[in-house]
């Protein structure tokens, strides 16, 4: 059986993976770190070295992992290109995305729901599609003031302004719509099933991707 650790910011997240893998080879570990997300939005001190020496440390402790899935964009950022200090492969929730994205013809939405993750993410992005020759049209959607929802627990209220914003993406015709954080796609998902329109999600690739990375260790 194959351990597959999950490091969450939030609760709500475990949820997701619960489905995504269920019915295979993997046995799921999850740990939710909320103090991470806390601190970075409530001590001014806690700078991004601070955060990358933190989730480093932090990732340090899952030493019985075969892999490690990261959920948590901001963490992401945070550990930056740091993948290599770790004996286990780190699967950052966003990397299969970036993947599907850099595949895709023609204008993008990218719909982010919390500020904080915007730049780094897009950063990732970027320096993804330039190390493979990809060229991404995009348009940047920052939703404010709503990821404290999530954050305390009014999943509701997060859901459906999450699903009036991407309501009035469909209206703006820019291109396909992605929504680039996990606890986006439950609002995606129905979105999705009202107006038969697909919204890309963190979750589209992510099974696939896992397992090539779980075949790749075993070769």
């Amino acid at each position: 059986m194959i351990r597959l650790h999950c490091l969450h910011a939030h609760p709500s997240n475990m949820s997701y993976i619960e489905d995504i893998f269920r019915d295979t080879a993997f046995e799921l570990h999850h740990t939710v770190d909320s103090s991470f997300m806390e601190r970075a939005k409530q001590d001014p001190a806690f700078d991004h070295y601070k955060q990358q020496t933190y989730a480093i440390n932090r990732l340090m402790q899952e030493r019985k992992a075969d892999i490690i899935l990261l959920t948590c964009t901001q963490y992401i950022a945070a550990m930056g290109d740091q993948q290599h200090l770790f004996k286990q492969p780190i699967v950052p929730i966003d990397e299969p995305l970036f993947e599907l994205i850099c595949e895709k013809k023609g204008p993008l939405q990218l719909v982010f729901s919390n500020p904080d993750t915007v730049e780094g993410t897009m950063y990732r992005l970027y320096s993804y599609a330039q190390k493979r020759g990809k060229q991404i049209e995009a348009d940047i959607v920052v939703m404010e003031d709503v990821f404290h929802l999530c954050l305390n627990g009014d999943m509701q209220a997060y859901e459906d302004r999450i699903k009036e914003q991407l309501r009035r993406c469909m209206k703006q015709k820019n291109g396909d719509i992605c929504v680039m954080q996990l606890s986006m796609v439950h609002a995606a998902q129905q979105v999705e099933r009202e107006t038969g329109v697909s919204i890309i999600h963190p979750l589209f690739p992510l099974r696939s991707f896992v397992h090539q990375k779980i075949t790749a260790l075993k070769e």
